[in-house]
């Protein structure tokens, strides 16, 4: 299974986020080791105004109340926002609360209400079992947080303006929650989740340019890189940057200069020792020809064995001086209007006239491209099917007409190639093991012509396996 390709940018974006997250929690452990920051930092913002004002309101409601009705009051709190409330003395006591609350060792100490009772509300004369009320002007009640237990609960607190009874017994209402969120009363995540979508979002703004700018050259580059790859030594990349990419794009143009010399340079060579070969091979087969006039019927064996390997020799010089011409072949001939359909009636008597072939071509089928070339593709392509697959069953070709290009489809029903030399069918003197023999001839330049013959028709053509068995090459070229 391959795996999922990320685009440069997106990296980029992710890796930025993931330092802004490992900073965030270098800074809040840094902080933490030098001030000691406890939980009561939560309390300082809008989640503190959320407890006292939740002190405040419960203080009204309970001072209305009957102490009796007060466990049902808290359940009602609890039940709203989704955590257990309890009312506690500042000796550890649970005084009122419907569930019975285990206060770790922890809390105990925060529990205690360290106000004196002229910080509490005077006593006035007020019907039995109703709480005394603070006044406004009053100082602000004391709220607390912290994480204790086992297992571990989140503890919130806040000092209310209430005693119990007649006595000066301050009470703390008391908040446990198995999450730092508390139903959205501790803690409320969403808008940190805004602020760091926010953050992320600013900081692709941000980088966009930046990261836009260095992904879009390496696109240039790779499409370059691969075109030269694909033997276009021309291509060049601007050099738009000064910085270490645009020193590369430097080196890639230097490489394709000098891989485009290069290969011209041995073509040369190539073409001028095919070139100068035909000259003393033509005079070796004049000079056979002498000899076997005179010679001895004992010598005759020897002299056709010798005839044979010059019209190889012949043959080979023939087909690499046809694979150095095919490069120049849109500048030594003009594209002209073609008859498909008669133009492979014409290869196939010239190339394969005795072999079983079903022709599927429509007659009307018109294309405008250079006529020698397709004909040299389309005979290499015949030839090596009549071949290697001629008594195998019928050699198929087809044409049509699709999305402005011309699809020719030549296949047979032979032994196929091995499925890891389809990619390098159209390299030159490349044979696959099974065609390595003097008897089926061949040098591994016919299928290389083709390639370069359909690409000065601004054509593609590929090869691919049949089921069961066989081969099938497929050309596209364009209408015009």
């Amino acid at each position: 299974m391959s795996r999922p390709r990320l685009p440069l940018y997106l990296k980029i974006l992710l890796w930025f986020g993931v330092n802004l997250l490992v900073l965030a929690l270098l800074v809040f452990g840094f902080l933490s080791m030098q001030f000691r920051l406890s939980l009561d930092w939560m309390l300082s913002g809008e989640a503190g105004e959320r407890v006292s004002a939740i002190g405040d309101s419960l203080t009204n409601e309970l001072s209305q109340l009957p102490e009796q009705e007060w466990p049902a009051a808290l359940q009602k709190r609890g039940a709203q926002h989704g955590v257990t409330f309890a009312l506690f003395s500042s000796s550890g006591i649970q005084v009122m609360g419907t569930q019975v609350v285990q206060i770790p060792a922890e809390v105990l100490p925060k529990l205690i209400d360290r106000r004196g009772p002229n910080d509490h509300p005077p006593p006035r004369r007020q019907p039995s079992g109703v709480a005394r009320k603070r006044p406004a002007d009053a100082p602000a009640k004391p709220r607390f947080m912290l994480r204790a237990g086992d297992p571990a609960h989140y503890w919130a607190g806040v000092h209310l303006d209430l005693t119990q009874s007649s006595d000066y017994r301050p009470l703390t209402l008391l908040m446990v929650s198995n999450t730092i969120t508390g139903g959205g009363l501790f803690f409320d995540l969403w808008p940190w989740l805004g602020l760091a979508a926010a953050a992320l979002l600013l900081s692709a703004l941000v980088w966009m340019p930046f990261v836009r700018g260095i992904t879009s050259f390496i696109g240039r580059l790779n499409h370059a890189a691969g075109s030269i790859a694909q033997g276009n030594f021309g291509e060049r990349v601007s050099r738009s940057r000064n910085d270490e990419l645009g020193e590369l794009s430097t080196s890639v143009n230097t490489m394709a200069a000098q891989l485009g010399e290069y290969v011209a340079q041995q073509r040369r060579i190539t073409a001028d020792v095919a070139h100068e070969l035909c000259s003393p091979i033509a005079r070796m087969q004049m000079a056979l020809g002498v000899v076997d006039q005179r010679s001895t019927p004992e010598q005759a064996g020897y002299l056709k064995k010798l005839d044979a390997e010059l019209q190889h020799m012949a043959r080979l010089v023939e087909e690499v001086l046809a694979f150095s011409k095919a490069e120049t072949l849109p500048e030594r001939e003009t594209a002209e209007d073609i008859n498909l359909h008669e133009l492979i009636i014409t290869v196939i008597a010239r190339e394969a006239p005795e072999a079983n072939i079903e022709l599927n071509v429509p007659t009307e089928l018109q294309l405008h491209s250079l006529h020698d070339a397709l004909d040299r593709a389309i005979g290499n392509i015949l030839r090596n099917a009549a071949r290697y697959a001629a008594n195998s069953g019928p050699i198929q070709i087809h044409a049509n007409q699709q999305d402005g290009n011309i699809i020719i489809r030549i296949s047979d029903q032979g032994p196929g190639v091995p499925p890891e030399t389809l990619s390098r069918l159209f390299e030159p003197f490349y044979r696959p093991e099974a065609a390595r023999r003097r008897s089926t001839g061949g040098s591994g330049l016919g299928l290389a012509i083709t390639k370069r013959c359909i690409e000065a028709c601004s054509g593609t053509v590929t090869a691919q396996l049949r089921e069961p068995t066989g081969l099938e090459i497929v050309i596209s070229i364009p209408t015009a």
